[in-house]
């Protein structure tokens, strides 16, 4: 469960921007479109975030952002040679940002147990890492890591002071050794099955999903159809339910010639090693896949089948994005999705965007974070207030707002005020020339 992101000189965003999920005091739509925190009977969490803003604003760096932490987590210890760069660009429209780290800070719940995780990093090395447990809500500073190079005290270990409370336990000390200066605590003690610790990596590599437009989900979805065949009718069925003529969907694996079948094997490794995005979307056995979707006759009860390549782009997202959307639907973790328009006719947006604020649907508390240009998903009956946010540029930085910032009328439409320029975050346009 996500409670909290936060960034700092990153790309767009040169201030600390913070996106929340914790859910305001409002009682409006509160016990289907939020659920309790676990451990305690005071806060409550949203199932889902919006964010609104022109092109450019930033929008997308902010679900970038916590891609690059997931990617950072994941991959240090792993796929980062020693001297190579970090994965980071910090904000560069300012002489002093450009010099100073970045900040990423995630605060999260996993197994009942509360964590802040925040890392200090540039290019070249790791500024600091620190990481909080809250064990029955009692707060345990686990471990700490700061870079201060001009302490002769701390030469020994590169230049870093660290700290390791009681309540971590295991070997801290070995795994300590083999961390660079480019590469994560938290990604070698996972590495070196550290019990703890890699619970914390098992969040981010699983329960963390990602769908944008470079990310190849159609892989993930081939892959659970072979599985489960349950799975598959639940496809069949959203695609059904979605009123664009499918009644059904079938998966013919053909073989592929040899020569080629060799040269997609090694992409596909090569996906595997240095694109971790791809990872949980890649097939193993590459084989020629043919997706065929079933479309009843109108005179007869007879079906007839068409390849998937001929269907609208808007199908074929769907069926990509649908293998996900379930599956983090079913096991409650947390999806975020840059465009959810992208293709898809608003009124399904509409009914994809439901099914995470239903709880006879929504059962595990999956929670669904994404960007959007849609304003008909404005609309007081499908989200809180305190599930609207709006990104914007201000001298050149991204500014992340909440639409409870404005206090609006519960009478008033949200589409038109936005469209209006109330809340901000829209283009101003004084015409276009060619």
């Amino acid at each position: 469960m996500l409670i909290e992101f936060s960034v700092e000189n990153y790309r767009s965003i040169q201030e600390k921007q913070t996106l929340s999920l914790v859910a305001s005091e409002d009682e409006k739509m509160l016990h289907t479109n939020s659920f309790m925190m676990p451990n305690t009977d005071k806060l409550r969490l949203l199932t889902s975030a919006v964010i609104y803003g022109p092109n450019a604003s930033g929008k997308s760096n902010l679900l970038r952002a916590m891609q690059t932490l997931r990617r950072l987590v994941m991959n240090s210890a792993t796929k980062m040679q020693v001297g190579e760069k970090l994965p980071i660009e910090p904000f560069k429209l300012n002489s002093e940002s450009i010099k100073n780290p970045t900040n990423f800070e995630v605060i999260f719940i996993y197994h009942g147990t509360r964590y802040e995780y925040r890392i200090s990093l540039n290019r070249e090395r790791v500024y600091g890492e620190w990481l909080i447990a809250y064990p029955h809500e009692h707060q345990q500073n686990w471990f700490s890591r700061q870079y201060i190079p001009d302490n002769p005290k701390f030469q020994a270990d590169e230049g870093y002071k660290w700290s390791f409370g009681k309540g971590l336990k295991g070997e801290k000390l070995r795994i300590k050794k083999f961390v660079r200066s480019n590469s994560l605590f938290l990604s070698h003690a996972a590495q070196n099955n550290h019990p703890q610790l890699t619970e914390i990596f098992e969040w981010f590599q699983d329960e963390i999903n990602i769908l944008n437009p470079s990310s190849h989900a159609m892989g993930f979805t081939l892959s659970i159809f072979d599985e489960d065949e349950n799975f598959k009718s639940r496809v069949a069925k959203l695609l059904s339910e979605a009123d664009i003529g499918i009644s059904g969907i079938k998966i013919e694996h053909k073989p592929i010639p040899e020569g080629l079948s060799y040269l997609l094997n090694q992409l596909n490794q090569f996906f595997k090693q240095e694109t971790e995005q791809l990872e949980k979307y890649v097939i193993d056995d590459i084989q020629k896949v043919d997706v065929i979707t079933l479309h009843k006759m109108n005179d007869s009860d007879k079906e007839i089948e068409f390849d998937m390549d001929d269907e609208s782009d808007g199908t074929q997202r769907l069926f990509e994005m649908a293998g996900l959307w379930l599956y983090v639907l079913q096991d409650g973790e947390v999806l975020l999705v840059d465009e959810l328009d992208r293709s898809l006719h608003p009124v399904l947006s509409k009914a994809l965007l439901k099914m995470f604020n239903d709880p006879e649907i929504n059962k595990n508390n999956a929670q669904l974070i994404f960007t959007t240009h849609d304003t008909i998903l404005l609309d007081a009956e499908i989200l809180r207030r305190d599930q609207v946010w709006f990104t914007e540029k201000d001298k050149s930085m991204t500014k992340l707002y909440s639409l409870l910032d404005f206090e609006p009328r519960e009478d008033e439409s949200l589409q038109k005020g936005y469209l209006r320029g109330r809340y901000g975050g829209i283009p101003f346009i004084n015409g276009l020339s060619i």
